[in-house]
């Protein structure tokens, strides 16, 4: 397997950051209804765009205006490229090992009001990244006020975060991934400071049914200090170990254009908002914000996403 380091030009390693986030670099095709032929047959657009956990969360917390870099798996070919440059372009300094397979892929089917119908997405090996845990990203780390990483990364990579963010002093959040591949690895639970999910990821974490609100609680009684359950157009709920009984939020009204990124935004606000001072309630409110204007959106991340 050929590999090869990439660092952001002019970005020194270990420059100082809000947040490192420690995910993947997907290219996404998006398949919409765009209206009747011959009004009878269905007629569908589609649309490539960038995507990915890791990547959606480093463009929106940069567009937040957070001090950004970004961790991962990258490639050689154009997508690659083109992935890197848009980062690099927001200011997101780059940690990244590129490999043949390195790039993602996720096709996703939406309904005629935005919303996923299914969806299949190809990852790369997770284990790939483990050449990446060394003192380059540990420098990075060390000079950072958080790290969020996508739950799907190899678990050993993981722990490896989790340690250099406690040996730092700095909280480390989880997004669930790649739960249809590995299961809910609810014994990892015990390796991060703050967990943000959805009611259906929550639920194979706790093995139990429940609102938001009681998922929250629970999952906070296995290790984290902060969890934030996110319900879709019921809004999210959030404890801390502060403040333990759950506080439910409403989701913002509005059209949905497509729903595609918008718990990875929630996400960006809401760790950015956190690790800035505000209290877990004012973060949530804030990325219900940034969730609503995703949905408004019809890509992943929204430009309207800054930090004014």
């Amino acid at each position: 397997m050929s590999t090869q380091f990439g660092y952001d030009v002019g970005d020194p390693v270990g420059a100082a950051c809000d947040v490192v986030v420690l995910g993947s670099l997907v290219m996404d095709r998006k398949y919409f209804a765009a209206g009747t032929f011959a009004a009878a047959l269905p007629v569908w657009g589609v649309q490539r765009q960038h995507g990915g956990v890791g990547r959606n969360v480093a463009v929106n917390t940069a567009r937040l205006g957070g001090r950004t870099a970004f961790a991962g798996l990258s490639g050689f070919g154009q997508d690659a490229v083109d992935l890197e440059a848009e980062l690099s372009g927001l200011g997101v300094h780059l940690e990244v090992l590129r490999t043949a397979a390195g790039i993602g892929r996720f096709d996703v089917l939406l309904d005629e009001r935005g919303r996923q119908i299914t969806s299949t997405i190809e990852l790369p090996d997770p284990a790939a990244a483990k050449a990446l845990c060394g003192p380059d990203l540990g420098a990075v780390i060390g000079r950072a006020k958080a790290v969020v990483a996508e739950g799907g990364l190899d678990e050993d990579v993981l722990a490896w975060v989790s340690r250099e963010a406690r040996r730092n002093a700095i909280p480390m959040c989880c997004m669930p991934t790649r739960q249809a591949d590995f299961g809910p690895r609810a014994q990892l639970l015990g390796l991060y400071d703050v967990l943000v999910l959805n009611a259906k990821e929550a639920a194979a974490l706790t093995g139990r049914p429940g609102e938001p609100a009681e998922q929250a609680e629970r999952l906070l009684l296995r290790g984290p200090r902060v969890v934030v359950v996110t319900a879709g157009a019921d809004g999210a709920a959030v404890a801390s170990a502060e403040r333990p009984t759950a506080v439910t939020l409403p989701a913002e009204a509005g059209p949905c254009t497509d729903d595609t990124g918008a718990g990875d935004a929630l996400a960006s606000a809401f760790l950015l908002a956190l690790v800035n001072g505000a209290s877990p309630r004012a973060a949530l409110t804030r990325g219900l914000r940034a969730a609503r204007l995703t949905i408004g959106c019809r890509e992943s991340t929204c430009q309207a996403l800054t930090a004014r």
